[in-house]
């Protein structure tokens, strides 16, 4: 008599065609033999519940060990505190790589050669990008970070990647994606997804964060919020839309972030028992901030080293409410320093350590924007 492990695939698949991608991945864990039979079809399984936008996190990446050319992604999920590891067919050697931006379903990282690529992990596609050039005049100190036998910028000037979204642009599968790349020590540069070629919108300043919000472009430095609109084939001259004054306020880490329709900057202080504000901005009215914000509601906000969300807890109990998800960093008695994962209150003020530490950090992963 057959055991649960070997079902007939034909059943697998009949109960499979019935769940959405989450629960297929979920049936799939059981074992090795349901895995084998379910994964490669998950491309095709209906897309995630949009009701339960919560990210998972990318924990580790490896060459399969069972599947030559396929690259093992390992997340957790925090709302079922389960590990997911899908076996993707990316022909894909993981040589020194960085992941430096993640959203809507995909991945980017850069390898040791200093190439870009962008990637879906639950569909197997894979885009290398282009490399990053500087302008044929520039004379400014980035020249220092030029690879000229790669003829690209070097490795580690790249700081991290942004995808946003931008209408009546669309290129294949990419449903008008736009990536910016923040750069070390300064520098900021816009792809949309199916051209060839990078644009630079600023090669002065070094930008904290920025975020694609109403068709157009809003990078954060310090102090100061610039925005740059997209005219099709190029971006109009980036101008100041608001100023912080607030001294104190210029030392915070900030990270922007879009919630009902409405700007938020979400501001850190790291050396001061990781405090947190939150504020809305307003764009019309003085270049002012506009209030102060004391709650989120049912609401949490993921601040990831590359992107900052903010996504609905309802129905899911084992999502903190009004709290931020965050990564911090510590050192051990050898001066050596890890990561680990930190649940700041909004009504409380204060901040928990979640159990998972990393020597290296990594990005949330959005499969519920998967198309």
């Amino acid at each position: 008599m057959a055991t649960w492990a070997n079902l007939p695939s034909d059943l697998l698949i009949s109960i499979s065609d019935r769940l959405d991608s989450l629960n297929c991945l979920r049936l799939s864990a059981v074992c090795t033999n349901w895995a084998f039979i379910i994964q490669p079809r998950l491309p095709t399984f209906p897309r995630f519940r949009l009701d339960q936008p919560i990210p998972w996190h990318l924990i580790n990446t490896c060459n399969s060990y069972n599947n030559c050319g396929h690259t093992d992604f390992t997340f957790y999920d925090l709302t079922t505190y389960t590990a997911y590891c899908i076996t993707s067919p990316i022909p894909f050697t993981l040589n020194g790589p960085r992941w430096i931006g993640s959203n809507f379903g995909r991945l980017v990282c850069i390898d040791d050669k200093s190439q870009l690529h962008l990637i879906s992990p639950l569909t197997g596609d894979k885009q290398l990008l282009p490399s990053v050039k500087l302008p044929h005049d520039y004379e400014g100190n980035l020249n220092a970070y030029w690879d000229a036998r790669r003829n690209t910028l070097k490795f580690h000037s790249h700081e991290k990647v942004i995808l946003g979204r931008v209408s009546g642009h669309s290129s294949g599968n990419n449903n008008g994606l736009l990536l910016l790349c923040f750069f070390q020590p300064h520098g900021l540069a816009v792809l949309k997804v199916g051209d060839n070629k990078w644009t630079w919108l600023d090669l002065e300043k070094h930008y904290k964060d920025a975020i694609v919000y109403q068709g157009k472009i809003y990078a954060m430095t310090d102090d100061t919020l610039y925005c740059w609109e997209d005219e099709g084939s190029s971006f109009r001259a980036g101008k100041v839309v608001l100023t912080i004054k607030n001294s104190i306020l210029n030392n915070f880490r900030k990270y922007l972030v879009e919630s009902g329709g409405k700007l938020l900057m979400v501001c850190r202080n790291k050396g001061r028992g990781n405090a947190m504000n939150m504020y809305e901005l307003d764009l019309d009215q003085g270049r002012r901030l506009l209030s102060s914000v004391k709650s989120i509601g049912d609401k949490a906000v993921f601040m990831g080293l590359d992107y900052c969300r903010i996504a609905s807890t309802i129905g899911l109990d084992s999502a903190e409410r009004n709290c931020i998800y965050y990564f911090d960093e510590c050192c051990n008695d050898n001066d050596n320093k890890y990561h680990f994962l930190a649940v700041y209150n909004f009504k409380k003020k204060t901040y928990v350590r979640f159990p998972m530490n990393k020597s290296y950090p990594t990005p949330w992963f959005w499969p519920c924007d998967v198309k």
